[in-house]
């Protein structure tokens, strides 16, 4: 690839909406630059990562946070990825199986009002989960009727619908689990919602030997549902490879 001009470097951050203040270090794809973003914030970045789909001005997106700031391993050949959620537009868990084994696991945190926080999480499930993760299957838990009132259910169906249309658009194969088919199978079925999380939580140490929270362990138990309900075959149904 050809190197850049300071001119041409200059258009594509402008494009984006965003103002290069220094490149003159610049060589190759992975050298440092500083950029200025929309909201006047410094960003030292290269143009290798300014270009990923899920580039975003760290400080603008300060809100957006990794319990768990583990490198989610590349995937490699071959290899059936899913996916697994425990969706919420607060916290939101999430883990990762690698031809059945358990690779990856976390709790992403998400702030600002309820349209604030659905809109980081369609980002995030688009530019990073379905693009830079490349799972092979989809599976999150399903809705129900919450105690705390309707505006509760309604805030969780449009999250589900936001994940259900991303998945949908990258043609990847998806499936919303009832809460009570997954935690059957899990043997986490309780008397009420804390007995849950605690069983949650123990099962998952139990099988992983990992301790959690228990939104983190209701993803890592609804993924692994999901690696003994769905083979490679029924990815490539889809079309998957």
């Amino acid at each position: 690839m050809a190197r850049l001009t300071h001119q041409q470097i200059y258009d594509e951050v402008a494009a984006a909406g965003y103002e290069l203040i220094d490149d003159s270090g610049y060589v190759n794809m992975q050298s440092r630059i500083i950029i200025k973003c929309p909201q006047g914030h410094l960003i030292e970045t290269c143009l290798g990562d300014f270009r990923r789909p899920s580039f975003t001005c760290p400080v603008c997106d300060k809100d957006v946070h990794f319990v768990n700031p583990a490198a989610v391993p590349p995937k490699e050949d071959n290899v059936y990825r899913i996916i697994a959620f425990d969706q919420a537009t607060e916290k939101f868990g999430l883990s990762i199986f690698d031809d059945g084994k358990l690779v990856f696991y976390s709790l992403f945190t998400f702030g600002g009002d309820m349209l604030a926080r659905l809109t980081k999480i369609q980002r995030f499930v688009r530019d990073i989960v379905l693009h830079e993760w490349q799972p092979d299957f989809i599976m999150m838990e399903d809705i129900q009727y919450q105690k705390n009132g309707i505006l509760t259910f309604k805030v969780l169906a449009m999250l589900l619908g936001i994940i259900q249309v991303s998945c949908s658009e990258a043609n990847i194969p998806f499936e919303a689990v009832s809460p009570n088919v997954w935690r059957k199978y899990a043997g986490t079925c309780g008397k009420d919602r804390h007995q849950e999380k605690l069983l949650s939580v123990a099962v998952v140490k139990e099988k992983y030997d990992i301790k959690v929270s228990d939104d983190v362990a209701e993803a890592i138990l609804i993924g692994h549902y999901g690696t003994r309900m769905h083979k490679k075959d029924v990815g490539m149904a889809f079309g998957r490879k």
